[in-house]
């Protein structure tokens, strides 16, 4: 794997609270099934994983220097959506998705495209706990905005062009970095009206659902 930098230096999992809490003591992913990892998405991840809508979040924080470039895998949305036959009924979508789910491995190579197109790789492997830098746990009862932009996502090649700016200010305030009007909106943000422009000020500064769970700062040289 190349050096990493800031820009590709980490991926989040998304998951329940109950498996981040326990990633520092045993790892992520301890039965080896493969892992979605995204810069992107783990909101939705967390939220295809919870059991009930009261449960809580969990963001983990991985570090891509420390895992085995070989166990990468492209995820089946982005092998589906880019293949040359289209599927013609949500039946037809969903027995495509798990034919591709069930030959991964057949399109290692294309894992990098996987992650710069459509938002999201998989990893076919243990994740030790030395690979994890931050936890966070969120409450998605807490900030109708955060958890609307999350349930909102669609993983799918329009989608993550279209909404880049805004998943990637997502990602970074469930990781509990400061998020601003400007990050969220971008260019766009003079087209926004002034009242709204202010609520959602208020609303990226309340993380009162927030909490960071586990922090381990990455070495130096990084």
């Amino acid at each position: 794997m190349a050096k990493a930098t800031r820009e590709n230096s980490s991926l989040y999992f998304g998951t329940t609270e109950k498996i981040a809490k326990l990633a520092p003591v045993v790892g992520v992913n301890p039965s080896r099934k493969p892992v979605y990892l995204s810069a992107v998405y783990p909101g939705l991840f967390a939220f295809f994983a919870a059991t009930h809508d009261k449960d809580r979040f969990g963001i983990i924080e991985i570090d891509l220097s420390v895992l085995d470039p070989s166990n990468f895998l492209p995820a089946e949305w982005y092998l589906e959506q880019t293949s040359r036959k289209k599927a013609k009924t949500g039946r037809e979508h969903q027995r495509r998705l798990e034919g591709f789910r069930k030959e991964l491995a057949k399109y290692k190579a294309k894992w990098k495209e996987s992650l710069q197109k459509i938002g999201v790789c998989l990893y076919d492997g243990f994740i030790p706990k030395k690979a994890i830098r931050r936890i966070t746990v969120y409450d998605p009862t807490a900030n109708e905005t955060i958890t609307q932009a999350i349930v909102n996502a669609h993983i799918s090649l329009p989608d993550y062009k279209k909404s880049l700016r805004q998943n990637r200010a997502v990602t970074r305030w469930l990781a509990g970095e400061i998020v601003t009007v400007e990050d969220w909106y971008g260019e766009d943000m003079t087209n926004v009206a002034k009242e709204e422009r202010e609520q959602l000020v208020e609303r990226l500064q309340d993380k009162s659902g927030l909490d960071i769970f586990y922090y381990e700062p990455p070495g130096k040289g990084l």
